[in-house]
């Protein structure tokens, strides 16, 4: 079995980039990203505003895919996975963080506010070096192969600079 994992470049600007160093952050609807030091979040927000202007809505790091954390603590992300997967899917997958321990569960959640779609991403900034991890890649799997959600990779790069991205390719 093949799966590939679609990767896409988005851009962003210096003035972008001072803006959110520098706290200008009112456009963030996430609590979490918005509240994040410095720089770190940049690259989630862009991929939250690229969805957000394709009419999606999204969340950075509070929910829980895989059973890592206790159920409950993010209620409002639990509410949008049972909705969409249904209770019996939802807990089985909350079962996958002790099967497979080494994965991780992408950066954003994204999601129609009707429901009808729910799709994760990853961000990875080409300015920091962040690079894709082999876990990263194994939730990011899981979550296509299991749940039948969409997945992505952003690589969040400056404008002006040259940069190919390749999808990325996992086999069975």
């Amino acid at each position: 079995m093949i799966i590939t994992i679609p990767s896409k470049v988005l851009y962003y600007n210096s003035e972008q980039y001072k803006k959110w160093v520098n706290g200008e952050r009112g456009d963030c609807p996430d609590g979490y990203c918005k509240g994040l030091p410095g720089s770190y979040g940049f690259g989630e927000y862009l991929v939250g505003c690229y969805y957000k202007n394709n009419g999606y809505s999204w969340i950075h790091h509070d929910f829980d895919v895989f059973g890592g954390n206790r159920p409950g603590k993010y209620p409002v992300a639990e509410d949008i996975l049972i909705r969409y997967l249904g209770k019996e899917k939802y807990e089985s997958a909350r079962t996958l963080y002790r099967a497979f321990k080494n994965i991780e569960q992408p950066d954003l959640l994204i999601f129609k506010s009707d429901l009808s779609e729910v799709r994760f991403a990853e961000a990875k900034r080409q300015d920091t070096r962040d690079k894709l991890r082999e876990s990263q890649i194994r939730g990011l799997v899981l979550i296509s192969v299991l749940l039948g959600c969409k997945v992505e990779v952003f690589d969040i790069v400056e404008t002006g600079k040259d940069y190919d991205t390749k999808d990325i390719v996992w086999e069975f």
